[in-house]
């Protein structure tokens, strides 16, 4: 093991079964945390390549604990994070969108890592309980048609790691593998990344690890989200070949400059205000990423599906929603008063 920890803080690049051996290594935790450290920052400076992070998916996916569900038709909008912009959760809230549309919607996710709320933190704050206390996760998604699955909790492999991602404060390769290993294996998928250079990185371990239906995105202004200001550059992995297109958010209102937020009860007021369609900036925003997930559900195209959402929202379908996950909440009637 210590010899795969010289090797890859050598700067050397790990063969597919190699690296498999040292992710095991460290989810048994057979290495110290100055040795994982070590490790994931000689990895992010060297980058990493598509053997590794497709081993370490590989590696994650044995050792998850599965989320058991009969429906089918069902996606995720886990995006990578670690952008460190502080945005909006926005691909949060397109999650309770599309499960107000009908959708089975399995959100995997995680408190904050680097930025200011993660989507399990916005959630809470709003009044969900991510515990599922007096039920399961199970039982709240045949009912809701939803279910938000902590990261931690399915996959009991990471406790030694967590601390030392949280203390490097940087993106690691872990944060590549979060959305390839959601428990409940969605048939859809749409993954937000903040380095556009790695969309056809990022690809290509999709194909590796031989997942579809996907729909990898990442804007020029440097976003893990279909941004509201510049181009976002996608690739769509299907059955098939690869498609690449590009969404122009000219095409569909003013441009503005993304939604940032300086705290949670900024995060809470904003999310709440695009749900509820209160903040037109916020519900554009919400569509127009809404929208990319019904196009790579082959549901509707971008602009069919952006006014769809639109009128959702204006309608209080996706707030009502909303009400229904968090039950009776008290911090989400604030946040609606203002």
């Amino acid at each position: 093991m210590e010899k795969l920890v010289k090797k890859v803080n050598s700067g050397e690049r790990l063969s597919f079964d190699d690296a498999r051996t040292l992710f095991e290594g460290m989810v048994q935790g057979m290495l110290t945390d100055s040795q994982i450290a070590s490790a994931l920052i000689a990895m992010k400076f060297r980058r990493e390549t598509v053997d590794e992070v497709a081993a370490l998916a590989a590696t994650l996916d044995c050792h998850k604990r599965k989320f058991e569900t009969a429906s089918s038709g069902t996606i995720d909008t886990c995006g990578t994070g670690g952008d460190g912009k502080s945005t909006v959760n926005i691909s949060t809230a397109v999650s309770i969108i599309l499960s107000s549309l009908g959708c089975g919607v399995v959100k995997h996710g995680n408190t904050a890592q680097s930025g200011v709320v993660g989507s399990a933190d916005i959630l809470s704050e709003l009044g969900m309980d991510l515990a599922y206390g007096g039920t399961s996760p199970e039982e709240f998604f045949s009912r809701h048609n939803y279910v938000f699955m902590l990261a931690p909790h399915y996959h009991p492999a990471l406790k030694g790691i967590g601390k030392v991602r949280r203390e490097l404060k940087v993106p690691t390769i872990f944060n590549f593998v979060g959305p390839l290993v959601n428990p409940a294996d969605p048939d859809y998928q749409v993954i937000g990344i903040s380095r556009r250079d790695r969309l056809d990185f990022i690809a290509q371990v999709i194909r590796k690890i031989g997942k579809s239906n996907i729909t990898v995105y990442s804007s020029r202004d440097g976003y893990d989200e279909v941004s509201s200001r510049d181009t976002t550059e996608c690739i769509h992995i299907g059955e098939g070949n690869d498609r690449r297109f590009s969404i122009d958010p000219s095409d569909f209102f003013e441009p503005f400059p993304m939604p940032v937020v300086r705290d949670r009860n900024e995060a809470k007021q904003l999310f709440v205000e695009g749900l509820s369609g209160t903040n037109e900036r916020m519900s554009d925003i919400f569509s127009l990423n809404a929208a990319l997930a019904l196009r790579t559900m082959n549901s509707h195209g971008m602009r069919d599906g952006f006014h769809l959402v639109k009128e959702h929202i204006a309608a209080g379908g996706a707030v009502q929603k909303l009400n229904e996950l968090v039950g009776s909440s008290t911090a989400l009637k604030q946040a609606m008063q203002g």
